[in-house]
């Protein structure tokens, strides 16, 4: 992913990475905040936002491996993209099972490490942020087997509209009362459109996007803005009345398959195209945002250590008002991740790890 130069690619990279690092700053007090305080409203919009930067990320993926004009044989796929990650996976894994132990104030015995690491290798998760790696290589693993669909326009608006109204738009009505709605349960519990659901609609919505953007006019554009910046509006206004209603944080809005998450994940997805003239206005600046996006994947994967550094120095966002101290921590928190990643990329053994 990083090896491919699109400038605007570059950008919507960047902007990702800040918004996943916000996901895990802004959820760090969201369920001890006091739901009916304005200190838990400005936590849950940054929460709610932030969730857009894990569509993007697939969002991006989708948009380089399902070009058309890209050939890549299977080999060069399995190796090179699925194998990769879920290598990646299995050491960041080990490696955060060290960093669990040691957080737990365990020690690192022999008998500690055979349970908590090596057979946690199989048996658990891992770390919270890793899912991703085993996601995305699964996602690799599917493009040989639906690409050709993809390259036709309109199959991929079909299949956006239903993974739109089954997994995103159905699941987050059914949180809420209105008439009939326990026949349409009764309809989507009978019916699987597991098909149609997971990450691979954001997989494909980057696709689209990317794809065809000379379509995309400036009309066109403009709803898509003020409709991004509605269902962002009132993903954090219903996320907080949900949450005042059961007196503790609730969680629906604040998820990739919201259905207002796809509006703001599009929305700033096409801001990125946008921009792209901005980004390669100059050398200097295309070059600047190159290295960023380069250091990226690095972020994603180091930046729960730099949150646990912080954290054991005392610095969390219940230090001051969220307004400012979500934002600050997040920034520190990327920066902190970018320079080891920085430097990281000047080993040679280690620089294929991030």
């Amino acid at each position: 992913m990083q090896k491919e130069r699109i400038a605007y690619f570059d950008l919507i990279r960047v902007i990702a990475g800040i918004l996943v690092v916000m996901v895990h700053v802004s959820a760090q007090q969201i369920e001890s905040l006091e739901v009916e305080g304005t200190a838990f409203a400005i936590t849950n919009a940054f929460n709610c936002l932030a969730f857009s930067g894990v569509a993007l990320f697939v969002m991006i993926s989708g948009a380089l491996a399902l070009r058309p004009e890209r050939e890549m044989d299977l080999q060069t796929l399995l190796l090179r993209r699925t194998l990769r990650f879920f290598v990646l996976y299995y050491i960041w894994k080990a490696f955060y099972q060290v960093v669990a132990m040691l957080e737990k104030g365990e020690s690192l015995t022999v008998a500690a490490v055979k349970y908590d690491v090596v057979l946690a290798l199989v048996q658990k998760r891992g770390y919270y942020h890793l899912w991703f790696l085993p996601m995305i290589a699964i996602l690799y693993m599917a493009v040989p087997l639906v690409k050709k669909s993809f390259a036709e326009k309109k199959l991929c608006r079909y299949f956006l509209i239903v993974f739109f109204v089954t997994a995103l738009f159905v699941p987050t009505l059914l949180h809420y009362e209105f008439k009939f709605k326990y026949l349409l349960v009764d309809f989507f519990t009978s019916n699987d459109f597991y098909l149609f659901g997971g990450y691979l609609g954001y997989f494909v919505l980057g696709h689209y996007l990317h794809n065809w953007r000379g379509e995309i006019t400036v009309k066109k554009r403009a709803l898509l803005y003020v409709t991004g910046a509605l269902c962002f509006l009132a993903a954090c206004i219903l996320g907080t009345l949900d949450s005042r209603a059961v007196g503790a944080f609730s969680s629906h809005m604040n998820t990739p398959f919201a259905a207002t998450t796809f509006f703001t994940a599009a929305a700033l997805f096409v801001a990125g195209q946008s921009a792209e003239g901005k980004i390669t206005s100059s050398a200097k600046t295309e070059k600047i945002f190159s290295f960023l996006a380069g250091t990226v994947f690095g972020v994603y994967l180091l930046h729960p250590l730099a949150l646990l550094l912080w954290k054991s120095a005392g610095l969390t966002t219940s230090l001051c008002t969220p307004l400012l101290s979500i934002p600050l921590l997040t920034v520190c928190t990327a920066v902190l991740s970018g320079l080891a990643t920085a430097l990281l990329l000047k080993i040679p053994v280690l620089r294929r790890l991030v």
